[in-house]
C-alpha cells in the first residue's frame, strides 16, 4: 500500500512536469511567432518610409533631372 501511495506521487510530480514543459514549449513558440510578426511589419513600414521619401523626392524634380537620374537604368536602344 505504501508503494502504491509513492507511485501516485511520483506520477503525478512526472505528470506536472511533462506539463510545465509542454506549456514553456508551446509559449515560447508563440512568442517567437509574434517576435517575426514584428520584425515583419517592422520591414514592411521601413520600406514604405523609404518608397514615400522617393516619391517625394521625384516629385521635386523637374524632367531633366529625373532623366539624368534614371540614365544608367534606361536600356540603350540602336535601332537606327
Amino acid at each position: 500500500m505504501f508503494l502504491f501511495a509513492k507511485l501516485k506521487i511520483y506520477a503525478a510530480l512526472i505528470g506536472a512536469a511533462l506539463v510545465a514543459v509542454v506549456t514553456v514549449y508551446y509559449r515560447g513558440r508563440a512568442d517567437g511567432r509574434d517576435t517575426l510578426e514584428y520584425e515583419i511589419k517592422d520591414d514592411r513600414l521601413d520600406k514604405l518610409l523609404k518608397a514615400k521619401e522617393l516619391q517625394d523626392e521625384l516629385q521635386e524634380m523637374d524632367d531633366d533631372d529625373i532623366a539624368a537620374r534614371a540614365y544608367g537604368w534606361v536600356r540603350n536602344d540602336n535601332r537606327g
